[in-house]
């Protein structure tokens, strides 16, 4: 596998990936900008999970849904709209980031 391609592809599909979330999160958040610790904190998840999947570990997915609901069960708000439209948009994010990070997998064993 020529790995300067693939790594190409995945720095160009974060970058793309950034500004998706971005704009996102400006539809259900109305902020404006991009979030550095997030496309941090989503690039880390997706690369845990690539390397987890490409060893063949799957149940990483699990350990994964398990840090993502702990981190999930402190948010409080007391607006019932403001958590809808955040459950809305963290249930969209990490099926996003949980199918990119499967995607990188295929990837990774298709290309030669």
């Amino acid at each position: 596998m020529n790995i300067w391609i693939y790594l190409g592809i995945l720095v160009v599909s974060e970058i793309v990936l950034a500004f998706l979330f971005s704009a996102i999160s400006q539809i259900f958040y109305k902020k404006q900008g991009l979030d550095f610790k997030s496309i941090l904190k989503g690039t880390v998840e997706r690369v845990f999970l690539l390397v987890a999947l490409v060893n063949d570990y799957p149940h990483a997915l699990t350990f994964f849904s398990a840090l993502k609901l702990a981190t999930r069960l402190k948010h409080n708000d007391s607006s019932a709209d403001l958590e809808n439209k955040f459950n809305d948009f963290y249930l969209m994010g990490n099926l996003i980031s949980v199918m990119v990070a499967i995607g990188y997998v295929y990837l990774y064993h298709k290309l030669p």
